[in-house]
């Protein structure tokens, strides 16, 4: 990819960073390759009118979706070719890659979101979802000991939450747990 951006001769190459067919309301996270070669970008954003035949692939059978694209009246979509961007010089490829996508989804009326399209087909990490249970303990905790005096339904409605949550972890955990001693 490298040696065909460098050379003038040859044609752009057009790629679609999100690397996933999304729903045409969000812009996902992009693959950074792209922008780890130091090309200039030419951002285009891509939305699609879905009151004629919508060209998100929903259904679970490819072939379902065939028959649905064949008998669409139409496929319209709004394309805007925005300026060209370059990489500042003390941007990672990553920032470079995230400043595009911004632009891309403010310029087509899009939810700009920080996670992969590939959520969708592969579940979270379970280090990351009980990494953020955690998070959200404590920052139930705090809010409960920054409030001080409240009404004591109020300190019960909390003290359920939390209980709630840490119980739900310990039920993850001795799923955890049991899986392993399974795979033993």
């Amino acid at each position: 990819m490298n040696e065909h951006a460098s050379n003038p001769d040859l044609p752009p190459i057009l790629i679609y960073p999100e690397g996933v067919c999304v729903n045409n309301t969000t812009v996902m996270q992009f693959k950074k390759g792209a922008f780890e070669i130091g090309s200039v970008i030419y951002p285009v954003a891509i939305k699609f009118d879905p009151r004629f035949g919508d060209a998100f692939w929903w259904q679970d059978a490819f072939s379902h979706y065939l028959v649905y694209m064949m008998t669409s009246w139409a496929i319209v979509c709004d394309v805007w070719y925005l300026p060209p961007m370059t990489r500042l010089p003390d941007e990672s490829s990553i920032d470079f890659s995230s400043r595009v996508k911004s632009a891309i989804a403010h310029q087509g009326g899009m939810v700009d979101v920080p996670w992969d399209g590939f959520l969708k087909a592969k579940p979270v990490k379970e280090e990351w979802r009980k990494q953020q249970q955690s998070e959200f303990a404590k920052h139930l905790q705090e809010e409960k000991s920054s409030e001080g005096e409240g009404s004591e339904e109020e300190k019960s409605e909390e003290e359920k939450n939390v209980n709630t949550l840490n119980e739900s972890q310990a039920i993850e955990s001795s799923k955890d747990d049991l899986e392993d001693k399974k795979d033993k």
